[in-house]
């Protein structure tokens, strides 16, 4: 019952190699600049200030993506520093992705004079598609994978260019991929179901976003096959403390807003 994956993770390898995780990955911001667009009005946002912070964003995102990945696995690009810039073979870290474009965001709307606090309202639910997209080629490449498992929708990697860690190749392994696939698409519907009660207080759909991502990351990460090498603290991974330390900032922040709109919304209808 469980799912063979036995595609090469590279489209072509002559005369220059192409991996189905970089077509993907370009593929996933394409999509997320489509949705933001298309969600800019329902956030009362200009789609021209729109592009011009997501084309701005990007840049940032990418870097951070990359710098906090070769930063987790330093050991390996130190032996091997030319592998660095090639991020089009995989290699990226959410948590990376997500600081790297919040701070050239930041810089951009500040320099341009834009309202930033609205922007991050918009911000989650593209994101969290591209990252589904993203773990579409994590689930082809065959890195991020889960540790074994006899479930029945076990993924097995076969090919032998598979990113999978080698004594687990062909083996069942949980598919932590589409776990966070689920995990994303499900917070992505959540927070667009919840949007005009949400919308209304500034950054609460921002905050609701970066608990419901955090808490999926922790959990999910307990099933990861390749994460011994990456445990830095107690058993946790960079990722799962990362996902701590944003989960209890943004807790309270997000009922420090609630109590906020609850007071409004008491003040509204008092005579």
């Amino acid at each position: 019952m469980s799912i063979t994956i036995g595609l090469n993770p590279y489209i072509m390898e002559v005369p220059f190699r192409i991996a189905w995780y970089g077509i993907l990955i370009i593929a996933a911001l394409a999509l997320s600049l489509f949705i933001a667009l298309k969600l800019a009005k329902k956030y009362d946002l200009d789609s021209s200030h729109v592009l011009s912070l997501s084309l701005a964003t990007i840049p940032g995102g990418l870097i951070g993506a990359r710098l906090f990945h070769v930063i987790d696995k330093f050991d390996f690009y130190l032996a091997n520093p030319k592998l660095i810039p090639l991020f089009w073979e995989g290699g990226f870290s959410q948590y990376g992705m997500i600081i790297g474009g919040l701070v050239s965001a930041l810089l951009y709307a500040y320099w341009q004079k834009l309202p930033f606090i609205k922007f991050l309202d918009l911000i989650p639910v593209p994101v969290l598609v591209g990252l589904s997209i993203g773990r579409i080629g994590c689930s082809i490449q065959g890195c991020c994978h889960g540790s074994p498992t006899g479930l029945p929708w076990a993924f097995i990697f076969t090919h032998p260019h598979s990113f999978i860690t080698p004594e687990l190749r062909g083996v069942p392994v949980h598919p932590t991929q589409a776990y966070e696939i689920v995990w994303f698409l499900s917070l992505a519907g959540i927070l667009l179901g919840l949007r005009q009660y949400l919308q209304p207080i500034k950054g609460m759909s921002f905050l609701s976003f970066l608990i419901g991502h955090s808490i999926g990351r922790f959990i999910i990460m307990f099933f990861r096959g390749d994460y011994p090498e990456l445990q830095i603290l107690a058993g946790l991974t960079q990722a799962q403390i990362i996902a701590l330390v944003i989960f209890f900032i943004s807790t309270p922040l997000l009922f420090t807003y609630c109590r906020k709109a609850r007071r409004e919304k008491k003040s509204s209808f008092s005579p």
